[in-house]
């Protein structure tokens, strides 16, 4: 645990970058020819596209320079290259394609920890793991749900073994199974951490160098290790479960919108896999993010990594690791106000844009700062190792 290490080292800690912090100019001072040259865009002057892409810039401007004359903001927003994505391209990266949705959860195992009450520290970030410095960029591809999984896992498979030991986000988006339509259609299209844990649970998984990410469609590749230990384990045999390789025992998805469970997770067992509404996230440099409304679309899969608070201001947060790459927001990571208990709560109005079902319309209750505490899932492996 490190109460005492200051935001900004713990996010150069989570990038590898030794305190360097990526260049970031204000909103006020770079043009859209300057923004295109940086970001390597191909737009040409005169062109409808030129126009459009300008004319999305220009807005995004405006948007962040109203966020930024507020005096008593918690949160600055910045130029990234997000500040030209048409709404479509956005819900793209947050995994949602516009069609509808679903997600499924079996009996929670192995949740002895959920019960006990020893105090929660004041905070806890898990900056020492290997993962835990590689901010994954899902790119065009509505991974994020796939790469939040592997990312989860690659921490706790890390925690139980001692070694770091990666999870291929490629071989969870292509061989994940989506039926029901849970998150989207499937693969890029999008789907749910609880149908990721659940893949990966029956049939193992590879390493990022047996199946390297490729941020679109593919079909699905087993490697021959997996091939063999499916030949030879068998699905339902919990002892012989290719999972069991690497340590995986379970899954479970933690008590929906409460506060305790996800941050005893965090304390005790290692990262979690989290659901928020991410739309207000387009703008955003630094700071702690409270731009959502209690009413939250849940559309984005992330991964939260640990919880602390302002050292000068006492302002709580969640640390979350995005899939977005390093070059947006804190070298990859978003820092969400944290409020105590499950008091911060409104409905999703619109769960078929995000986690829902396919035929799932009624409103439901999310809880925290862009619905943080709604849809929180922890693999379980074997006995923990110190970290």
């Amino acid at each position: 645990m490190r109460t005492k290490t200051t935001c900004c080292a713990v996010i150069a800690a989570f990038a590898g970058i030794d305190g360097a912090r990526v260049l970031r100019e204000s909103s006020g001072t770079v043009g859209f020819d300057e923004f295109i040259q940086k970001y390597g865009r191909s737009y040409r002057t005169g062109t409808e596209e030129y126009e459009h892409r300008r004319a999305l810039f220009e807005q995004a401007q405006s948007a962040a320079a109203k966020q930024n004359a507020q005096p008593d903001r918690l949160w600055t927003a910045g130029v990234n290259k997000l500040w030209d994505y048409t709404d479509e391209e956005f819900k793209m990266l947050r995994g949602w394609d516009g069609s509808t949705q679903s997600k499924s959860r079996p009996s929670p195992a192995n949740s002895i920890f959920l019960q006990q009450k020893n105090p929660l520290p004041a905070a806890k970030i898990w900056d020492s793991l290997t993962t835990s410095r590689v901010v994954r960029n899902q790119g065009g591809c509505g991974s994020c749900w796939a790469i939040a999984s592997a990312t989860v896992l690659e921490a706790h498979a890390e925690i139980h073994t001692g070694h770091n030991r990666t999870f291929s986000a490629q071989q969870i988006t292509s061989c994940t199974p989506n039926p029901k339509q849970c998150g989207g259609d499937g693969g890029c299209k999008g789907a749910t951490a609880e149908l990721a844990m659940e893949w990966v649970l029956n049939n193992g998984c590879a390493t990022d160098a047996e199946v390297p990410y490729l941020g679109h469609d593919e079909s699905c590749t087993m490697s021959s290790t997996l091939q063999m230990a499916n030949a030879l384990g068998g699905i339902g045999d919990q002892k012989k479960l290719p999972s069991a390789a690497f340590g995986m025992t379970g899954w479970e998805t933690l008590p929906v919108n409460k506060y305790e469970p996800l941050a005893r997770a965090l304390a005790e067992r290692g990262p979690v896999a989290v659901s928020a509404s991410a739309s207000p996230w387009q703008y955003y440099e630094s700071g702690i993010f409270n731009g959502c409304e209690k009413d939250a679309v849940i559309d984005h899969a992330i991964v939260a990594v640990g919880f602390s608070a302002d050292p000068s201001t006492g302002e709580k947060y969640w640390v979350i690791q995005n899939s977005w790459g390093i070059d947006w927001g804190e070298m990859g990571l978003i820092r969400i106000q944290r409020h105590d208990g499950d008091d911060y709560c409104g409905n999703n109005h619109k769960p078929w844009l995000g986690v829902g079902c396919k035929g799932e319309t009624a409103p439901v209750p999310v809880c925290g700062m862009c619905g943080i505490l709604f849809d929180s899932v922890v693999p379980h492996f074997g006995p923990v190792a110190a970290v």
